[in-house]
């Protein structure tokens, strides 16, 4: 005899497709730590490359900066008069009381003007300027240039320990070298060497530089 209860008790047995456990799509810790890892690293590089990137736009400007002002001055010193004011001989009574001549005065900008003080050699002794640029450690008094220093320049609005100057130290040496060989009698050399420093983040750096040009007695 079959006991009517059978059935139902078939029907309410689970199957065994609703015994198997869905597989798990969460992820395990050391998944998640490793993810982390990995994604720490990957920003960390990002990070670092916009710090480098930003490093060395703000070492481009200092420099542009410095250029436009050194060429201004080389294209004011072009412009004075050869006899009496590359360099000037005389005393300025304009001129701050540490600055003796000889010097060159030129603009810095609109409110500023400077009494370069220059190391003159006239014709017939040897130029006292450096053929190359004096290494970084290098001082005036070492290769016998006075120190002219301008600034602090404000290179922005930004007020604080958050804005940005520029301080230059200029040396300027004019020689006198005439070529009789080549009927050239008067002209003189000026070389102009130049040191900036900026902020670099936490770090003050310095960068050194020079310029050599000639100035003849008739430059238009």
């Amino acid at each position: 005899m079959i006991s009517p209860l059978r059935p139902l008790a078939s029907a309410i047995k689970p199957s065994a497709a609703r015994l198997r456990v869905a597989p798990s799509t969460a992820l395990t810790l050391v998944e998640g730590v490793v993810s982390l890892a990995i994604l720490t690293t990957v920003m960390l590089g990002f990070l670092g490359t916009f710090i480098q990137s930003r490093r060395t736009t703000e070492g481009s400007v200092m420099h542009a900066a410095v250029t436009g002002l050194v060429y201004g001055i080389v294209e004011q010193i072009k412009g004075l008069d050869y006899t009496t004011l590359v360099p000037s001989m005389a005393a300025d009574p304009l001129a701050p009381s540490p600055a003796a001549p000889p010097y060159i005065r030129v603009r810095i900008n609109q409110d500023r003007v400077v009494w370069l003080q220059t190391v003159f050699t006239p014709v017939g002794t040897t130029p006292a300027a450096p053929t190359s640029t004096p290494a970084a450690t290098v001082a005036a008094a070492d290769v016998g240039a006075v120190d002219n220093v301008i600034g602090p320049l404000a290179l922005s609005s930004v007020s604080g320990a958050r804005s940005q100057v520029l301080t230059i130290n200029l040396w300027v040496w004019v020689d006198e070298m005439p070529d009789l060989s080549r009927d050239v009698v008067q002209v003189k050399r000026v070389t102009v060497i130049y040191t900036y420093t900026y902020n670099d983040g936490y770090r003050l750096r310095s960068v050194r530089d020079r310029e050599v040009f000639l100035r003849t007695r008739f430059d238009v």
